[in-house]
């Protein structure tokens, strides 16, 4: 398979046929799991190209490229290295060696940037250089500085988090994601950018916050309980009125779901309990589920989905099967 249609499953821009040939191709033989890490890793990592006054030891880049005798290029080469070859060499051994562990301690990337990893199932706060607060939800990963230096404080997000962020009117928050980028002064909010689905959501708790497409750079501004929906198949931005306590109540092990289309309450239930899902009826993929699961085990939460929707379930090789009545 090649790397375009790898890094294009990566940023969610497949169909559901060609996620299904992605997922079996990295099934199917160890070199093809490892060979997908490693892209994932890179394609992660090079989020932090977009980072302003990066900590690093530029003088003596500098000077290894003077050393070596190579022209500017070179130098820049040698920084990009200093940051993608640490979290490459980490991502690889803890995905193949270790897939779904759980990640308890921060892990360093260099010398100057930091990045936090949480497994299906988990939740880790992480406390930023300037006091602000991030909760990670399952199955994320969040990139930052050691110290925010520089007018800006930037992040690299991948999955969902809430951040709590200290307020700076001289240095703006920036969140960047695989397709928008969010900033702020001081606020509170939500933020929903998983690969594997088919949308990135932003939702605003408190403050204001405005929400950057990559490749357009259209923006838009958010009033509190309004939350921003980026379509990867459209490159399009709508925005809505929510419940934001619903939005965030993943915080206390609630996940509540407001005609959520299956598919998408599939992935949520797969992250928080680290379990395969199929869905073999096709009127299921147009279903649109309304409930609330206040911290139950994976057992209630199959049979509320039975009591409340038109599902049944089974176990099939270590996987829950979905199907229609």
């Amino acid at each position: 398979m090649q790397d375009k249609d790898l890094l294009k499953y990566i940023k969610g821009e497949c169909s559901p046929d060609e996620k299904k040939s992605v997922i079996e191709w990295v099934k199917t033989d160890n070199e093809n799991q490892k060979r997908f890490n490693i892209l994932k890793a890179e394609y992660i990592a090079s989020a932090l190209s977009t980072f302003d006054n990066q900590d690093i030891d530029i003088p003596y880049c500098n000077f290894l490229a003077k050393r070596s005798g190579k022209k500017k290029y070179y130098s820049i080469a040698i920084i990009a290295s200093v940051i993608i070859i640490p979290f490459v060499s980490w991502f690889v051994f803890n995905t193949s060696s270790n897939n779904n562990k759980i990640v308890d301690n921060t892990e360093f990337l260099g010398s100057n940037t930091q990045s936090v990893t949480t497994g299906f199932g988990d939740h880790k706060k992480v406390t930023l250089p300037d006091g602000s607060t991030v909760v990670l939800n399952s199955g994320s990963t969040l990139l930052f500085s050691k110290k925010f230096e520089g007018n800006v404080r930037k992040v690299a997000l991948t999955g969902e988090a809430f951040f709590d962020i200290k307020k700076n009117i001289d240095k703006p928050f920036i969140v960047t994601t695989n397709h928008i980028k969010i900033k702020v002064l001081g606020t509170s909010f939500n933020i929903k950018s998983y690969p594997d689905d088919e949308k990135t959501e932003t939702t605003l708790v408190t403050g204001k916050v405005e929400v950057i497409q990559n490749k357009k750079k259209e923006s838009v501004f958010l009033k509190p309980s309004e939350r921003a929906t980026f379509y990867t198949n459209n490159n399009k931005i709508s925005v809505d009125s929510v419940n934001s306590y619903n939005i965030v109540a993943w915080q206390e092990g609630k996940l509540i779901f407001d005609k959520t289309p299956l598919k998408q309450v599939v992935s949520d239930l797969k992250r928080n309990y680290n379990v395969e899902f199929m869905i073999m009826s096709d009127s299921l993929f147009k279903y649109k589920y309304t409930g609330k699961f206040d911290n139950l085990t994976l057992e209630e939460v199959l049979e509320l989905l039975k009591i409340s929707s038109p599902i049944n379930y089974k176990y099939e090789n270590n996987k829950i099967i979905l199907d229609s009545e």
